[in-house]
């Protein structure tokens, strides 16, 4: 195990280190090909600007990527979209398709990185590709990127071959170094393992014997000092635990034997309490469904055993006592039912005096109250209509004042957009000036070939950041010139709003002194009828108190009547050893009192003023009305 250990961490180091390189190549390629893109695309941005033709532009970039070199042979070469060179240093491979070429292994070359370019997913393509022409064959790396506005795809890529060579010769030198100590440890681990069987083939055996149940065997090799040694020490443990655990099983053998008499003399004293007690619950039970069916004649007379001869006596008492409780509650049942009656009938006649004067006087309020209302809402209407007409008149005059300095404003925005035109010319000038110095930059760091990389870089930034300020500029010049004709129509409109909002004041101040005057008229009409209203709500209110009291009288006696022939049913289900009483005879139901009172006029939806207190002349007034009732 330990040589399989080390030989998979060997080879797992030197697959990283192979990662690694490998990794470190893919990132070389990556950046020198996003170069080469940024040099094309900075001609096609020429191109599209009109300083240069596309011929013109193409034939430049051909030139820029064509002097590119790094690491001493390295090149890049582009394609168009159908895999025909445009540009490659062996001049006699321009113009030739290369789209479905294949190395010596057969495998495409061209085409999958130009469909995993134009996809938008450029991809690596592995394959062998020889260093001269017509020379032996080298694994290499390569990347295409596109430059879909021309439909060309340039690439470059470089050999691994090195860091193979380098994988396989530190494999070697491994393997050199490792395979004289890996030896060395089989034979050690060899004398070790024969020593160790050997102690270990003892122990085995005597763990069987112990196993069989051979308790006085000895144990070899207790007198070691090392592992072998503790696990002898162990196995005579293990044998005293077994000696141990034949004694317990003697011991508990003999206590589950005394266990086993004590439950059944147990068993045999439970089953003569159970029989005692089913009996004592099968007469109670008895007892109590009499009493559930109302006979509180029945006794329990036939004894109990001795431990629940008590129940008995107790169950007895409580049936006596019920006895005489129940023939109480008889005798008070009958004289409540008596005079339930006679409140009821009592009660119905008051309510029926006392429901009609209230309805009348209830129809009498609730029309006053409709009249005093309708006063009060087209008063509070004609002021609320008076304020809204007065606030009319103020936002009139203030839109009239908004107007004119509306119109000011435009004109102080029309003459700030015609600066602001003439900045944006001035921003336009300088990103030309910017993208012409980038472009230049470009094509230096181009020249410059892997030293000027990063420059070319930045300089394509640059010249991106130019473009985008010379089309912002030239959208925020659009916007300005619409705004302005947009300007100069808002101030003849708001022009024309100004007379309309001068003719609308007028007419609004001839409209408020009319409704002033018709809310004055009202609210003295409002007044008068209040005093009124007052007075009657008043008489309204003590009258309906007294109905809601009679109400409530009648409704209390009906409710103690009809308990109290509740209670008289339930009395007479019990056999209390007495004569039980006659039922009452039924009590003429009284009518209710609301089918005699007429209905009231309804109340408009406004909130009635409270109700005054009312004086001791009108509290002793409704004292004699009570008196007559």
């Amino acid at each position: 195990m330990a040589v399989v250990l080390m030989a998979s961490g060997t080879a797992l180091t030197l697959k990283q280190k192979y990662d690694l390189e490998l990794n470190n190549k893919y990132t070389q390629i990556t950046a020198l090909a996003q170069t080469g893109q940024s040099v094309i695309e900075s001609y096609v941005k020429l191109a599209q600007s009109g300083a240069m033709t596309t011929a013109q532009a193409q034939a430049a970039a051909a030139a820029a990527v064509s002097a590119i070199r790094y690491n001493g042979n390295g090149y890049m070469f582009v394609q168009d979209y159908q895999g025909t060179y445009v540009v490659h240093p062996n001049k006699a491979l321009i113009g030739t398709n290369a789209m479905n070429s294949r190395d010596p292994t057969g495998r495409l070359i061209t085409r999958p990185m130009i469909d995993s370019a134009m996809s938008g997913h450029p991809q690596f393509n592995h394959y062998e590709y020889p260093k001269v022409p017509g020379g032996k064959p080298f694994p290499k790396i390569a990347l295409m990127l596109a430059v879909p506005q021309w439909q060309w795809a340039i690439g470059t890529g470089v050999y691994i071959d090195d860091i193979q060579h380098e994988l396989i010769n530190n494999s070697i030198w491994l393997a050199v170094i490792y395979t004289p100590l890996i030896l060395a440890f089989m034979f050690i681990v060899f004398v070790m393992r024969r020593a160790i069987s050997r102690t270990l083939g003892g122990l085995a055996g005597t763990m069987r014997q112990l196993a069989a149940g051979e308790l006085n065997t000895d144990i070899p090799g207790m007198e070691r000092g090392d592992e072998l040694g503790d696990m002898a020490r162990a196995v005579e443990v293990f044998k005293n635990n077994a000696v141990e655990k034949v004694r317990l099983e003697r011991e508990a053998l003999a206590a589950r034997a005394a266990a086993e008499e004590e439950r059944k003399a147990n068993e045999a004293l439970r089953q003569d309490t159970e029989a005692q007690q089913r009996e004592v619950v099968s007469a109670v039970a008895g007892g109590l469904e009499r009493l559930s069916d109302g006979d509180l004649l029945f006794r329990l007379n036939t004894p109990f055993a001795s431990a629940y001869e008590k129940l008995r006596g107790d169950f007895n008492a409580a049936m006596e006592n019920l006895q005489k409780t129940m023939l109480a509650i008889t005798e008070s049942t009958q004289t409540v039912r008596g005079q339930a009656g006679q409140m009821m009938q009592a009660s119905d006649d008051l309510s029926l005096r006392t429901e009609q004067q209230a309805a009348s006087l209830e129809e009498t309020a609730a029309a006053l109250d409709q009249v005093t209302a309708t006063v009060r809402h087209t008063a509070k209407n004609a002021g609320e209509a008076s304020e809204v007409i007065g606030h009319a008149r103020e936002d009139a005059e203030h839109s009239g004042n908004v107007v004119r300095e509306t119109v000011a404003a435009m004109g102080n925005i029309e003459a700030s957009a015609r600066k602001i035109d003439n900045i944006i010319g001035v921003i336009d000038e300088i990103a030309f000036q910017t993208n012409l110095l980038a472009l230049n930059a470009g094509v230096e760091a181009a020249r410059a070939g892997d030293a000027g990389r990063g420059f070319a870089v930045v300089a394509t930034e640059v010249r991106a950041l130019a473009q985008r300020s010379a089309d912002a500029a030239k959208e925020i010049k659009a916007l300005i010139s619409a705004s302005g004709k947009q300007v100069e129509s808002g101030v003849k409109l708001v022009g024309e709003t100004g007379t309309a909002l001068g003719k609308i004041v007028e007419q609004v101040s001839k409209i408020s002194a009319l409704v002033v005057s018709i809310a004055a008229s009202a609210q003295e009409q409002a007044s008068g009828l209040n005093e009124v209203n007052s007075a009657v709500n008043q008489m309204d209110n003590v009258t309906q108190k007294n109905a809601a009291m009679v109400e409530e009288s009648t409704a209390a006696s009906h409710s103690l009547a009809t308990e109290a022939e509740t209670l008289g049913q339930l009395v007479n289900r019990f056999r209390i050893g007495a004569t039980n009483p006659a039922p009452r005879p039924t009590a003429v139901k009284a009518r209710p009192a609301s089918r005699l009172v007429s209905k009231p006029v309804a109340k408009p939806p406004v909130a009635k003023p409270p109700v005054a207190k009312p004086s001791s002349a009108l509290a002793s007034a409704g004292e004699e009305d009570w008196d007559e009732f």
